[in-house]
């Protein structure tokens, strides 16, 4: 199935050619988590990401639909 990722922060400078604006489209299997995106995406548990869709916050868990706009966001932190 096809979904449509934007990554956020610092998370696209491992991606030549990431276009911020609009993301990227990729195909991932059916019934794929959450987890699997972030896996798929090697995107670990040190970025500190999170996800949403439809600005709803996601848990590792939850499984994704087909043509689902996905936003991987960075946890911003500092003191």
């Amino acid at each position: 199935m096809k979904i449509r990722v934007r990554l956020f922060g610092t998370l696209g400078r491992d991606f030549p050619d990431y276009p911020p604006a609009t993301g990227f489209e990729i195909e991932i299997p059916e019934n794929a988590k959450v987890g699997d995106l972030l896996a798929y995406l090697k995107i670990t548990e040190s970025h500190r990401a999170f996800v949403t869709i439809n600005g709803r916050l996601m848990k590792p868990d939850d499984i994704l639909q087909s043509g689902a706009a996905v936003h991987v966001l960075q946890s911003v932190f500092g003191g």
